[in-house]
């Protein structure tokens, strides 16, 4: 995979995880089919600054031109994966 290829899966592969984090952060525990005593410890838990940091890289890629480099994003997704690990998960159909 070439260092462009790379950066690109890095880059929509990091957005897609602070994604999850983002709707986990503001998911209602109420109207979630989420174990709610689960959802609700978690978002106290990665709330501050866990969540938040993740959310506020995936806001500075909004900016044109800012596309960190590969090393970062590879840091940036490693975190957001850590900050998903303990994450309430879907229930089993």
């Amino acid at each position: 995979m070439g260092k462009a290829e790379e950066r690109s899966t890095l880059y929509h592969e990091f957005l897609s995880l602070a994604g999850q984090v983002d709707r986990l952060l503001h998911a209602d525990p109420e109207q979630t089919t989420l174990n709610p005593d689960e959802l609700v410890r978690w978002q106290d838990r990665y709330r501050e600054p866990e969540g938040k940091t993740v959310l506020h890289r995936r806001d500075s890629l909004l900016s044109p031109g800012s596309i960190p480099v590969t090393d970062t994003l590879r840091v940036w997704s490693a975190h957001a994966k850590e900050v998903l690990r303990t994450a309430p998960q879907q229930p089993a159909l």
